[in-house]
């Protein structure tokens, strides 16, 4: 009996498909790169900063802030500042704190951080001129000041109780606390006292009148001011309410300027207070006030200006502007 051949499976005998790379290998890769590249990069940083020579801070308080940039850059120390606070020990501009503080031991490269001196408190004194004496108290104690010394005058110009001045006047920079003295008005003046009248926006012509008839000569200086009237008077010494007696001369300056060229024109709008009233002007030099004064209601402004190239004119009542005109 013959034996039976069977033909073997040449499928089994085949190489094996070779096995697939793992999912997770593509993201792995580029996150061991990063964190190789992290790595070096820390320590190539930390190799240069502990390379850096170890120093000691200097003191800085009480210094100005030229000097401490002269002790800090032979140590190659930075300098930030923080802030800045009022202190009346140290004069403004002066360091109050450091950090790191003086003697401690930093390397070169580090920032010292430091608080600034605005030194003592300071306070603007208010205008208290034509205010009642007790609204002028008031005002004082509100700006955290106090009433020095009071004295009382006759004036031609202010109200019975009414502030004629203060020292330091009004504007003045002052400390906190600090006192301001007050001169008061009496009242108009008796017939046995002559006081200097207010000349300023009268003529020439009505100041030597009132200089005639109360036998005081009266000096005239020129000025040149656009934006007056020619002949106006624009200022005088003594100034108003100074007491002058028989003999004593008194000058005013009056406007010889001859306006030329644009004009800005404006009606002030009719309403129950007076009213702030600027007049910027814009040309090829930039922006300027030419005009600020309150006026009253229905009052007309004509101010001459001086402009350069095109130009226009900005008026503002009470901080808001109403109207732009085109100079030409």
């Amino acid at each position: 009996m013959m034996p039976t051949y069977t033909r073997p499976d040449l499928g089994s005998l085949a190489t094996p498909p070779p096995p697939k790379p793992a999912r997770w290998l593509p993201v792995l890769l580029p996150v061991l790169v990063l964190l190789l590249a992290y790595v070096s990069f820390r320590w190539a940083v930390g190799a240069v900063i502990h390379s850096r020579t170890v120093v000691r801070v200097p003191d800085l308080n009480g210094k100005s802030v030229s000097d401490a940039l002269n002790l800090l850059s032979p140590a190659r120390l930075g300098l930030l500042k923080e802030g800045e606070q009022f202190d009346k020990r140290f004069p403004a501009g002066t360091i109050l704190r450091q950090n790191p503080s003086a003697g401690m031991r930093v390397r070169e490269g580090h920032v010292i951080k430091i608080a600034l001196s605005q030194g003592g408190e300071t306070l603007f004194v208010p205008d208290l001129t034509g205010q009642p004496f007790r609204n002028a108290q008031t005002a004082l104690q509100n700006a955290g000041l106090g009433v020095g010394e009071m004295d009382a005058r006759p004036s031609l110009r202010f109200e019975k109780d009414q502030v004629m001045s203060t020292d330091p006047p009004g504007g003045a920079v002052v400390g906190k606390n600090a006192l301001v003295s007050i001169i008061l008005s009496e009242g108009p003046p008796g017939s046995d006292v002559l006081l200097a009248p207010d000349f300023a926006g009268k003529t020439v012509a009505e100041a030597k009148s009132w200089g005639i008839r109360n036998q005081i000569p009266i000096a005239v200086r020129e000025e040149a001011d656009i934006t007056k009237r020619v002949g106006e008077i624009l200022m005088q010494a003594p100034v108003v309410d100074s007491p002058l007696r028989l003999g004593d001369a008194l000058t005013v300056v009056a406007n010889t300027a001859v306006a030329s060229g644009p004009r800005v024109r404006y009606e002030v709008p009719q309403g129950a207070s007076d009213r702030d009233v600027r007049i910027l002007v814009v040309d090829e030099t930039g922006e300027r006030e030419v005009y600020r004064k309150a006026q009253a209601p229905g009052s007309r402004i004509d101010v001459p200006v001086s402009v350069k190239g095109r130009a226009r004119a900005r008026i503002l009542v009470n901080g808001i502007q109403v109207e732009e005109q085109d100079l030409q």
